[in-house]
């Protein structure tokens, strides 16, 4: 597949970094597809005027070499792109501007094959205008995978922050609750920060504790990064959640104002903690002031961030699911289901069959039957998956346009595909169920099929749910649905070696202690990592039935040292087993 990303690298109408449009690219290539970013020669301040002329160079550009696919990046360059394309050449938006446009954006998201959200918050807002997009998640921005030796969050290292203008001042209202934390600004201004910040950090009495480095870059930005203990993200970066992801790859975690992308880059308690946009100053201050003061959890949530980062957003992964957008949209297999056709080089629709389509669906009768034993063993007779198959042949046929730029099994593999699915999605089930629990299965099993492909082992509910936007227990009755809703049986189906005992008679109640057994493991494994001087106040205070005094007085320290040191344990080992937060690096490996 030939992909072209069009941006513009204009401040006031694309706000998503000149660096991520590029790791689109790289991340497509990965996946095995040819991808090129596309910019425009000459900038323009006027949006009339940019869209006018990057149209221009877009239009003589596809004169020499069409795209299968467009992937734009903001309102300038979709609105360009669909002048250039005259509805040919299909495009899919990214809109990216904060604050956004909302009239222009709706009515390019009208024009356009469909949308690609960059956050699920966004992408229930085109669900509701009944704008075509994906129900499989937001966009997911590939970045580097970084070194090996990258390691966690710094302890006792500074607070750091991107954020700009009004959203900088939050972050600065915010520092009398960090006592003598340092506060990084790599965001604003290169000249350094605005009259209107320094005034209020001055009038705060915290202005000797704040370092401007706007614009770093390279070695000089690494070095920051290195240093710091959290990352403050606020609400201008929340479209994109750029500012959270840079801080995800150098093991940082993240406070942010529940926002946007926020929700879905920060999983809270387990990478960062998300605020209240309403709390203001002070529940931001707040949270970040919990989180500095229990290095602990500092480490656990950076260490949780980086591992999110490179299983997500690595450029093979994330190339990977994008092409997988890419193929829903060309095979129409989107929400809603009054997504517009594909448009013809004439403006007039599919094309109706003739002989010429008639002999090319015969041709390709056996690549249809092929795809149709995909899904063979599913329950569904392999004769009438084949039926299915062929009529999303025909369809494909019929709706073909040469003109466009693709080949004819580009094009007609996504719709056969798209009809096994809908069959599957319909047709599939002994026991009715909702048509929403029916699409929420199929989602699930297609997520857990891919992250089998990326992972080399079942994903989890955890990973299915963080890949498709859900919660952990709608993933769960989606896949107790698929096991029982498909496949259901007769309670007084005869069962055993001769067949004498119905179904009923061998269906057990769940057992209790089940549960009970996995958390034992769990706390088992993490006490034998303990280090030796916790180990001991453990074992003495829940094992040899001592006060905390007694404790203090045997290993000659202070009651309040025991107690600190008990209750920090305590957390640690309670968040590993609920919350699966990972455990210190310091605890070393599992003691034999």
């Amino acid at each position: 597949m030939l992909v072209h990303v069009v941006s513009f690298s204009v401040a006031d109408v694309s706000r998503l970094p000149r660096s991520a449009v590029a790791n689109l690219a790289h991340g497509l290539r990965s996946a095995g597809a040819t991808a090129e970013v596309l910019v425009p020669s000459v900038h323009h301040t006027d949006r009339r005027a940019a869209i006018d002329a990057y149209a221009a160079e877009l239009a003589a550009r596809w004169e020499r070499e069409q795209p299968d696919l467009v992937h734009t990046i903001g309102v300038v360059a979709t609105a360009a792109a669909l002048t250039a394309g005259r509805g040919v050449i299909p495009v899919v938006a990214t809109f990216d501007q904060s604050p956004a446009d909302a009239v222009l954006e709706a009515d390019l998201a009208a024009a356009v094959a469909g949308v690609l959200p960059l956050s699920s918050t966004e992408r229930e807002r085109w669900w509701a205008a009944r704008v075509p997009t994906v129900r499989s998640g937001a966009l997911a921005l590939p970045v580097p995978v970084p070194d090996p030796d990258a390691g966690p969050a710094a302890e006792g290292g500074h607070v750091l922050t991107l954020a700009q203008g009004r959203a900088l001042d939050l972050v600065v209202a915010s520092m009398p609750h960090w006592r003598s934390t340092r506060l990084v600004v790599l965001g604003g201004r290169r000249e350094g920060p605005p009259p209107r910040t320094r005034r209020l950090a001055r009038s705060l009495g915290v202005l000797d504790r704040i370092e401007w480095h706007p614009g770093a870059r390279g070695p000089a930005r690494r070095d920051l990064w290195a240093g710091a203990a959290v990352v403050v993200a606020a609400a201008d970066g929340a479209r994109h959640g750029g500012h959270v992801l840079e801080a995800a790859v150098h093991g940082v975690p993240a406070v942010a104002l529940a926002d946007g992308a926020h929700l879905d880059l920060v999983v809270a308690g387990t990478t960062g903690l998300l605020v209240d946009p309403a709390d203001g100053p002070t529940g931001l201050g707040r949270a970040v002031a919990r989180l500095l003061a229990d290095p602990l959890r500092v480490r656990g949530y950076g260490a949780a961030a980086l591992v999110r980062a490179q299983a997500v957003h690595d450029p093979l992964t994330a190339g990977e699911r994008l092409l997988g957008h890419y193929e829903l949209f060309l095979g129409r297999d989107t929400d809603p289901p009054t997504s517009k056709p594909r448009p013809s080089a004439t403006g007039t629709g599919p094309a109706r069959m003739c002989p010429d389509r008639a002999r090319l669906a015969v041709e390709y009768l056996p690549m249809a039957r092929r795809l149709a034993r995909r899904y063979a063993g599913r329950g569904q007779a392999l004769e009438e998956l084949e039926q299915v198959a062929s009529l999303g042949l025909v369809k494909a046929a019929g709706g073909f346009d040469e003109t466009a730029g693709t080949d004819f099994p580009g094009y007609a593999v996504p719709t056969i595909l798209g009809e096994l699915r809908r069959h599957f999605r319909d047709h599939a089930w002994t026991v009715r169920v909702p048509r929403a629990l029916q699409e929420a299965t199929l989602q699930v099993q297609q997520a857990s099929d891919r992250l089998r492909q990326s992972l080399g082992q079942e994903g989890s509910a955890a990973h299915v749910a963080q890949e498709l936007g859900l919660s952990e227990d709608e993933v769960l009755l989606a896949r107790r649905t698929r096991g029982e809703a498909m496949t259901a049986h007769s309670l007084d189906l005869p069962v055993g070696d001769d067949d004498s005992a119905p179904l009923r008679d061998r269906i057990g109640g769940d057992d209790p202690d089940l549960a009970r057994v996995e958390d034992l493991a769990a706390v088992g494994a993490a006490l034998r990592r303990l280090p030796p001087r916790e180990r001991e106040i453990i074992a003495l205070r829940f094992y040899g039935d001592r006060t905390q005094q007694e404790i203090a007085e045997q290993l000659g320290m202070s009651q309040v040292h025991v107690s600190r040191l008990l209750s920090r344990t305590l957390t640690v080992l309670r968040d590993h087993v609920l919350e699966g937060a990972p455990l210190p690096a310091s605890w070393g490996a599992v003691a034999a």
